[in-house]
């Protein structure tokens, strides 16, 4: 009933699938395949269902083999990634050296600023644009917040610029225009970017989004050293040279005074030990008072030419 050929057959797929699956405790005694020509009302049952076991090995057999082609499928997709992930690793510190870069030149230029980005009352001294921060009794003083605040749009606007892609063959693309938060602590400004950039290519890319810089310097110094001369200057109608040399040495910084028209006196602070890419962070700020009563001296300095500088460099 069962011909060589068909035991042959099955001798063959019951050892190309041994590898694969355990079929030991299933497998048919060649035996009793034997016997079953001895027994022609049970053979047919008999070989339906070796038929159906041959099935069950051939469709065994096709899931293991299947398994197999998907592992190999995604190691090619794992291999593709870490060509992508290469790609990754570039943009990420090309673009934190970027926004480092940038939020120092930032910080530079807006305290130099008094704290603005672009003050809306101000007047221009040599290349300066100073703040306006009393006019005739009216305050716009920033408080530390708001500096952070400005510090953080302007990198927002500049990082862009600095973090030229193409000029680096970089295949990157921005999604959204960067978003930027700044803290401000006693030795170091934080700033962290969100900014979504696409790298790779159309068919296999990621998307990044977060970077962090950290600016070692003290901003704390200058401002608070400036807001304690702004609020000994405010109010006063005469200036006195000895008073603003002790405060410019006792706090260690460089004051410089003058007239930047005939109504408004500007201050310029210089700390020496505070310094970002090799230059020295300088505070601005003016005032402008009242015109003095009929009566009253209209020099705001006792005794002296209306400039002058005091202080003395850092240790």
């Amino acid at each position: 009933m069962f011909p060589p050929l068909f035991l042959i057959y099955y001798d063959i797929l019951y050892s190309i699938t041994a590898e694969y699956i355990k079929l030991a405790d299933i497998k048919f005694p060649v035996k009793t395949i034997y016997k079953m020509r001895h027994n022609p009302k049970t053979g047919q049952v008999t070989l339906f269902i070796i038929l159906g076991i041959v099935i069950l090995i051939a469709v065994s057999v096709g899931i293991v083999l299947r398994k197999d082609i998907s592992a190999g499928i995604q190691k090619v997709k794992i291999s593709g990634s870490v060509e992508l992930q290469q790609e990754v690793d570039k943009v990420r510190p090309f673009v934190q050296d970027c926004l480092e870069s940038t939020t120092e030149d930032v910080i530079l230029r807006i305290i130099a600023k008094g704290g603005y980005n672009a003050p809306k009352n101000f007047v221009t001294y040599d290349y300066y644009t100073v703040p306006i921060y009393f006019n005739k009794g009216k305050e716009t003083v920033p408080e530390m917040q708001d500096v952070a605040n400005e510090i953080a749009f302007a990198v927002k606007s500049d990082v862009a610029q600095c973090a030229n892609f193409k000029s680096v063959n970089l295949p990157v693309k921005a999604l959204k225009r960067p978003e930027a938060t700044v803290t401000i602590s006693k030795a170091v400004v934080t700033i962290d970017l969100d900014w979504p950039l696409q790298v790779g290519t159309e068919t296999e890319s990621a998307t990044i989004s977060e970077f962090s810089a950290k600016v070692k310097t003290d901003i704390y110094f200058p401002y608070e050293n400036a807001m304690e001369l702004y609020n000994r200057q405010k109010a006063i109608k005469v200036l006195s040279l000895i008073d603003l040399a002790r405060l410019a040495k006792q706090k260690n910084f460089i004051l410089h005074f003058d007239m930047a028209d005939k109504d408004s006196m500007v201050y310029l602070l210089t700390f020496n030990r505070t310094i970002i890419k090799r230059q020295p962070l300088v505070y601005t700020f003016g005032i402008i008072r009242e015109k003095p009563k009929p009566g009253e001296s209209s020099s705001l300095l006792a005794g002296a030419r209306a400039s002058g500088t005091a202080g003395a460099s850092a240790a």
